[in-house]
């Protein structure tokens, strides 16, 4: 893994093996919160730089990576609170890129993923962020109820309560 105190004393080296060992889930986390691959790279290149500034402030109270995956969580919660703003404001946020559905490239089933994704992502908006949040990180992206717990600064028991909850009311809406 990587050493915390070179981290800490601001070794370049290390701080890449960081980054290489956990932008790819910090960016699948982005994403499934999100939902769009750009904001994803914007928040995940934001998250290394918080990580990078706050580094010094790191205790070690927790595993590096549970540290990182909460500033993504809060960097995805920012991102949504701005967008709702602007949505307010009459700034128009759109959810999905044309171009992906035009791209040749694209087969058929992954066309089809891709609809599912973005209709799950339509569905999740309905519940409250908290249970949207849980559930995306543990469905999606298999995180265990601890390092949910640890990222997003929960007891076990309370990621427990989130995840019946979202189940709960997934089912009430997708029955609707």
């Amino acid at each position: 893994m990587v050493d915390i105190d070179k981290l800490r004393n601001g070794e370049a080296n290390e701080f890449k093996k960081l980054t290489l060992i956990l932008s790819a889930k910090v960016l699948n986390l982005a994403y499934h919160l999100t939902g769009n691959k750009e904001d994803a790279e914007d928040i995940t290149q934001e998250v290394f730089i918080s990580v990078f500034k706050g580094l010094p402030n790191f205790k070690g109270a927790s595993e590096i990576s549970t540290w990182v995956y909460s500033i993504t969580v809060n960097k995805c919660k920012e991102k949504t609170r701005r967008d709702l703003r602007q949505k307010r404001k009459g700034i128009n946020v759109p959810l999905e890129k044309v171009d992906f559905f035009l791209s040749s490239q694209n087969t058929d089933a992954e066309l089809i993923q891709h609809e599912e994704e973005t209709r799950m992502r339509i569905i999740l908006q309905h519940i409250p962020e908290n249970q949207r949040i849980a559930f995306t990180m543990f469905t999606m992206e298999d995180f265990s109820y601890l390092e949910i717990a640890q990222a997003m600064n929960l007891s076990i028991s309370a990621v427990e309560s989130l995840l019946f909850r979202a189940r709960v009311n997934l089912k009430k809406i997708i029955k609707l």
